[in-house]
């Protein structure tokens, strides 16, 4: 696996989306490998610093139309850049490449690792990497931006963002945030729909950095977080806390959705049908080899220990499973789900104009159930 330099977003508001779509407190990573090395280090004041170092032996575009069909055949190089940093809600790719899966469906991955100011729209939009997670309103604002990305593949069908609140704040329901403190940021399309719908405009919005200390020091604030991260971390602190899952208050965007530019998904149906057919196999590995992946998760990111790490596949279990992957498959997106999100997002004044569903998702190189 390859851990490439995080790279400056060039779209502001979308570096922003990209940025606190990702877990609150920082991870980092770190794996043995003996071709090349790339690294980089972020700091966050919930978790030690450590400097990230992972290998690949390199990737290429493939033709237009390869396939791997013959021993002798090179495998084709394809590079996913993922959300954040390695963790369960995104650990049917490691297992993939953990069980060789990748391999004997003839592809060569690297698994990118993502962080701070990384913005994976851009990265596929670029052509730097072929496959790329984001949240699902991410790319209803792409296309907002003319920006020609589509997703193939929905890696979380419940999107773990939530509010966390302490447990003897008084806090009962939503409307209870008005006139407290919320490690938020303005800009970000869930707290604009979630603050627009519950009318919660008597808020003190504070600046969102990832910290949780702000949170922990103050027992009336209020915290956006991931329903597989924070409150893990919180209780470890011993900080007793409860949420609001923002799939619950209505807002539940697809989570760590796979992308890809119109145009590879129309010259390379082949080789996205292997790759997304060797990540669901993950998906079922991961669950049946929960130990052997989450060892392989703690060797990539040395700040998810291994206790956490089970914690939070036995969070994200559902998440991955539920819904419509119940009786469809892994990865299954519905059209109603779509709607949906789109006119929340007009509703909330994110977007002016309808955006067409077909623009922004395909169902069409999943596995059946």
């Amino acid at each position: 696996m390859k851990l490439l330099g995080t790279t400056k977003v060039s779209t502001a508001a979308i570096a922003m989306v990209i940025l606190l779509t990702a877990c609150g407190t920082s991870n980092k990573a770190s794996t043995a490998g003996s071709t090349s090395t790339a690294t980089t280090s972020t700091t966050a004041s919930t978790s030690s610093t450590t400097t990230t170092t992972a290998t690949s032996t390199g990737g290429t575009v493939p033709a237009e139309g390869s396939k791997a069909t013959t021993a002798s055949k090179q495998p084709d190089k394809v590079t996913q850049a993922m959300s954040w940093f390695a963790q369960p809600e995104m650990g049917g790719h490691y297992a993939a490449q953990v069980a060789h899966f990748y391999e004997k469906a003839g592809l060569d991955v690297t698994l990118q690792q993502g962080g701070p100011q990384v913005s994976n729209i851009q990265l596929v939009a670029s052509g730097k990497v072929q496959f790329a997670m984001a949240n699902a309103d991410e790319v209803v604002l792409a296309r907002k931006e003319g920006i020609p990305v589509k997703v193939i593949y929905a890696n979380l069908q419940t999107n773990p963002q939530n509010l966390i609140y302490h447990k003897d704040s008084g806090i009962k329901k939503i409307e209870d945030l008005n006139g407290r403190k919320v490690y938020t940021a303005v800009g970000f399309p869930f707290w604009q729909y979630i603050s627009y719908k519950y009318k919660l405009d008597k808020v003190q919005v504070q600046n969102y950095t990832g910290s949780l200390a702000g949170f922990s020091a103050d027992k009336d604030s209020i915290t956006q977080g991931f329903a597989t991260n924070e409150p893990y971390v919180l209780k470890k602190q011993g900080v007793d806390v409860a949420w609001f899952l923002n799939a619950d208050l209505g807002y539940n965007p697809y989570g760590n959705v796979v992308i890809a530019t119109d145009d590879f998904i129309k010259k390379n149906p082949d080789l996205i049908k292997r790759y997304l057919k060797a990540t669901t196999e993950g998906w079922d590995y991961y669950y049946a080899h929960a130990d052997e992946v989450n060892n392989a998760l703690n060797g990539v990111n040395k700040d998810y220990d291994v206790e956490h790490l089970k914690d939070a596949q036995a969070v994200a279990k559902d998440f991955i499973f539920g819904g419509d992957a119940k009786t469809h498959s892994v990865g299954y997106m519905s059209e109603d789900r779509w709607k949906t999100l789109v006119s929340q997002m007009k509703e909330a004044g994110m977007i002016k104009d309808d955006i067409p569903v077909k623009d922004l998702y395909t169902n069409e190189f999943l596995m059946a159930k």
